[in-house]
């Protein structure tokens, strides 16, 4: 029983460590701040500072205005985003890293309709979610009112497999775009402690129905 315990234990650590959320800038990835302007709007692909970027069913890219609800607003600021309350962008990382993020906000208050702001970390072929967040609940985003106002946002993997970021819902929109190896930061997923302490709650009850069982024979 110990022995499948502690396997078990060892199982939890490995998805734990598997893949976290990114709520500040490491700053150990190279930083690509987009930098069109006026509004192109399309399925894509299109090429934006080097990034191929697709959607569904829109991309929208430049620096025109862009509502965020309640989150404020992004003036002369520029901007890739679905453009929907529903849609995806999905942009090419062009090789393997295990960080990928940027400085993105979305709009508040949710639409009941569409879908909440997701974060995804996808495999080399394009269609393997690694990674998915949906950034309203693990990792919200609050600028009440806010000018040109968001946070970093991204995901940190063990290992440099993302070639591709998949943002959407909620009008989710980056300014910018961070690729980096993995390991960048040791930012836990909300429940990963959760996981961690049940994990040593199984290695303790093993440990006591050993102990009990001795003194039972």
């Amino acid at each position: 029983m110990k022995t499948i315990s502690i396997g078990l234990l060892s199982g939890l650590l490995a998805v734990v460590c598997q893949a976290s959320i990114v709520t500040s800038d490491p700053g150990t990835g190279t930083t690509t701040v987009f930098t069109g302007i006026n509004l192109t709007q399309g399925a894509g692909p299109f090429t934006v500072d080097g990034f191929p970027v697709s959607g569904s069913t829109n991309v929208a890219f430049g620096d025109a205005p862009y509502g965020l609800g309640t989150n404020g607003a992004w003036t002369s600021f520029t901007f890739v985003a679905a453009n929907s309350n529903n849609g995806t962008i999905t942009i090419d990382l062009g090789a393997l890293y295990g960080l990928v993020g940027g400085f993105m906000n979305y709009s508040t208050p949710h639409d009941i309709t569409g879908t909440n702001p997701t974060i995804e970390a996808l495999a080399a072929n394009g269609t393997t979610v690694l990674e998915s967040d949906i950034l309203s609940s693990v990792a919200p985003i609050s600028t009440p009112a806010g000018s040109n106002a968001g946070a970093f946002r991204g995901i940190d993997r063990s290992q440099n497999d993302i070639r591709f970021l998949r943002l959407g819902g909620d009008f989710l929109v980056t300014h910018s775009i961070e690729i980096g190896t993995s390991g960048a930061t040791a930012t836990p997923e909300p429940g990963t402690f959760g996981l961690i302490f049940g994990g040593l709650c199984l290695v303790f009850l093993a440990r006591v129905r050993r102990s009990t069982d001795r003194q039972s024979v």
